[in-house]
This record gives structure tokens, C-alpha cells and sequence, in this order.
């Protein structure tokens, strides 16, 4: 454990405790920026100038491990969360338990994320303790909390007795916002999903397949209008249960998952670190 400190405009001092070496200067940073509200650059590679904190708990929802100061966002996102939640509660499905969302300006994380960095990704557990429906969780048991895996991720498949049937329609009301640009899960999951679905798929195209996502679902929004310095990604295919899907399930994918897979007959170069949006250094340095 280490802490690091930075000099802001008029000579406050910003301070924070890194529990690692390879820590980033944005972890050191534990308020938002005293500036407008942006998304700045990449969903990987960006920054968040005028963050949101998101309530503890409010209706529909409960965030968890508090302790990592991870609960901010764009103004987008915070009104994102807020709407779906109240519908999720006003649907009758549960309280959602909210994890990571950005740092307090955006910015990389030393582990754990590659993106989440402009303050408009978050992940919501599948899993619901049901001690948040009738109360708020006490900070150590915003702590202490464990998720249920939907999916084994070293077997691949689903963990069928952790499966509930509210899934679908908590993944169905976030992807049909017109917010949202994509919500990644487990490849096993969206199988599940498209089976239970049938040709009523249209609403899985946002859905996406991708690796690790067994215990959460992470939800990505859209640039926010205005936003000229959020560089969106491409949009997503137009077969919701296509190809894509099935190349998960693939023998060239579980050589991958298992370690077998030949190595490159020519070893690709790493690709340099890309620098980060220059607004990003006035985020950095703001009060």
C-alpha cells in the first residue's frame, strides 16, 4: 500500500492510498473534476471531466463494493441507471446491485478494466441478495457480498441452478434504451438467451459475446449527444444470434480457452500504448 499525491490548480493536494506499484494517477484522484461534464476519447483509452457520483441505493438499485470509489459516470449514465432501475423495480424484478462504473475522472485503471474509462460502462451483477430488497446493505456488506457466476468460465457453459428467469427481461429492458450501444456477456449466456428467445431476437443484437462477464453484465451507452470528444465505436452486427455467436463455441476458440492453440507462424508486435486525448491532462490537473 502506497499513497500518492497530486498538485492541482492553486496547490490543493489530491491524496489516495494504491494498494499496488503499478498504480495509475487516476486512482490517486478521489473527486470529479470542477469542470463541465464530457466523455473524453475512447471507452478504453479516455477520460471524464465533471463526473456523477451514483447513490448508494435508490429505487431498484444498491451499489456494491463501495469501497473502491468506482461509482461515477457521465450525467448520461447516472440517468441511464436511474431510469432502468426504477423500471426494473417497478416490473417486479428485484433490486439490482450496481459494481464498477469509472473512477471519479475516468482514466485507466492499474488492473481490473481495460475500458470503463469514460465514465459510460458499468456492471450490474446478475445475482440479487435479497437483503436489499427490504433494507440498504451496511458498508461491509456492500464489502463482503459475493456474485453468483450465471456461467462456468472454465468449462464454458451455464450454471443452470444459478439461472433466473427475470434475466432476460432485466437484459431486454436495458437493450432496447436507445441509449445503450452494447451489453456484454458471457458467450454462454447469450446462447441461452437466443435459444429462450426464438425469432422475438431482435432486442439481442446490442447483446454481445465476450470473455469473462459470468457473474455481471456490463452495460456500454452511446456517446451522449454533444459529447464531440467521445469517439464511439462501430455499431454492432445486424444478426443478433449470427456467426459471431457461433465462433465462441468453436474448436479455433477452445484452443484458446485451453491453451492448445499453435502459435503464430509469425509473432505479431505488440502494439505501442496509444496516447491518451490531450483534455485529458487538464481533467487530470483540474480542482
Amino acid at each position: 500500500m502506497r499513497s500518492l499525491c497530486l498538485t492541482l490548480v492553486g496547490g490543493a493536494l489530491l491524496c489516495g492510498s494504491i494498494a499496488t506499484s503499478n498504480a495509475t494517477p487516476w486512482e490517486a484522484v478521489n473527486r470529479p473534476s470542477s469542470q463541465a461534464s464530457a466523455s473524453i476519447g475512447q471507452y478504453t483509452n479516455g477520460c471524464l471531466s465533471g463526473a456523477q457520483q451514483m447513490p448508494v441505493r435508490g429505487e431498484g438499485f444498491q451499489l456494491v463494493r463501495t469501497a473502491r470509489n468506482r461509482h461515477y459516470g457521465n450525467p448520461a449514465l447516472i440517468g441511464f441507471l436511474t431510469d432502468f432501475s426504477s423500471a426494473v423495480a417497478q416490473q417486479g424484478l428485484g433490486r439490482l446491485h450496481i459494481g464498477d462504473m469509472s473512477m471519479a475522472r475516468g482514466g485507466p485503471f492499474s488492473s481490473g478494466h481495460r475500458s470503463h474509462q469514460i465514465g459510460l460502462d458499468v456492471d450490474i451483477w446478475y445475482s440479487q441478495d435479497q437483503r436489499s430488497l427490504t433494507r440498504p446493505l451496511s458498508e461491509a456488506e456492500r464489502g463482503t457480498i459475493a456474485a453468483k457466476p450465471l456461467a462456468d468460465a472454465q468449462a464454458h457453459r451455464l450454471v443452470e441452478q444459478n439461472w433466473n428467469a427475470n434475466i432476460p427481461r432485466i437484459l431486454r429492458l436495458a437493450s432496447e434504451d436507445p441509449k445503450v450501444a452494447r451489453i456484454f456477456v458471457h458467450p454462454a449466456i447469450k446462447r441461452q438467451l437466443c435459444s429462450l428467445a426464438g425469432n422475438d431476437n431482435a432486442w439481442l443484437r446490442k447483446i454481445r459475446p465476450w470473455w469473462g462477464h459470468n457473474y455481471h453484465f456490463h452495460v456500454r451507452l452511446a456517446c451522449p449527444a454533444g459529447d464531440k470528444n467521445c469517439i464511439p465505436q462501430q455499431p454492432v452486427p445486424q444478426a443478433p444470434c449470427g456467426a459471431d455467436l457461433d465462433w465462441w463455441f468453436s474448436d479455433e476458440f477452445y484452443a484458446q480457452l485451453r491453451g492448445t492453440a499453435p502459435p503464430p507462424a509469425k509473432p505479431t508486435p505488440k502494439p505501442k500504448p496509444k496516447p491518451m486525448p490531450q483534455q485529458c491532462t487538464q481533467v487530470l490537473r483540474a480542482p
